[in-house]
Parts: structure tokens; sequence; C-alpha cells
């Protein structure tokens, strides 16, 4: 069985992604929950269309707090950065391109729908954090 080691000093990288990502996730619950989903489930769409916002809506909220944990637990564990910068980086940096492409093709900007910042952030912190500290 492998040895799990830990590093007394952690990466710094992967623990403000981490924060990051917390922050975003209580972003997408306290301020965008009333912008968003209130205004949604408060419409005449169908019953079947408001379920599946719904569970979309949280399905973010748990994908950020998975993200979260993976890289405050990759922060102190040199064995996990490469994976959790492949894996939850990468699928930030996907997250980032939606929010730039739906944008441009919606707004014809990328401001209306600025969380593309937050998201691209979180993934270079991971790249970052990879590249100065994988084991």
């Amino acid at each position: 069985m492998p040895v799990l080691r830990l590093e007394l000093s952690p990466s710094w990288w992967f623990v403000a992604a981490g924060a990051l990502s917390l922050i975003t996730s209580a972003i997408h619950v306290l301020a965008g929950t009333p912008e968003i989903m209130s205004p949604l489930l408060a419409s005449n769409l169908p019953h079947v269309v408001k379920g599946v916002f719904d569970v979309m809506w949280h399905q973010i909220t748990v994908l950020l707090l998975i993200g979260s944990g993976a890289a405050l637990a990759a922060a102190t564990r040199p064995a996990w950065r490469r994976p959790v910068a492949v894996l939850i980086g990468g699928q930030f940096a996907l997250i980032a391109v939606l929010f730039l492409g739906l944008g441009a093709m919606w707004f014809s900007s990328p401001w209306p729908m600025p969380q593309w910042v937050l998201f691209g952030a979180m993934a270079i912190l991971l790249l970052v954090g990879c590249r100065r500290g994988a084991a």
C-alpha cells in the first residue's frame, strides 16, 4: 500500500484555488439563487423544465464544493496535485470557455456573464500550483 505523503508547508496556489472555489460557491448560492433560480422557478415554464434547472443549479454547487475540497486536499498532498489540476482545473477551464463562448453568442460580450473570470482564475491557480510543485 502506498504511503500518503503530507507536506507541512502547503501549496498556496492550491489553497488559493480552493478558497476561491468556496467563495464562488457562496456567490453562486447566495447571490445567484435569488437572481437566477427564483425567477425561473416563479415562471410559467413547464414543471419538468423547472425541475431540471433546479437539479442543474444545485449540481453546480456540488461541483464547486468538490473542487474546493480536492484543491484544499491536494495543497498538502503532492501526489494529488497533478490529477486535481488536470481534472478540476480542466473542468473549471472548460466552464470558463463555456461562459465566454455563450456570452459572445447570447450577448456579443463576455461581461453579462462574468463568471468566466472566477472559473478561469481557479483553473490558472491550479495549473500554476501543479507546475510549481507536483509530485
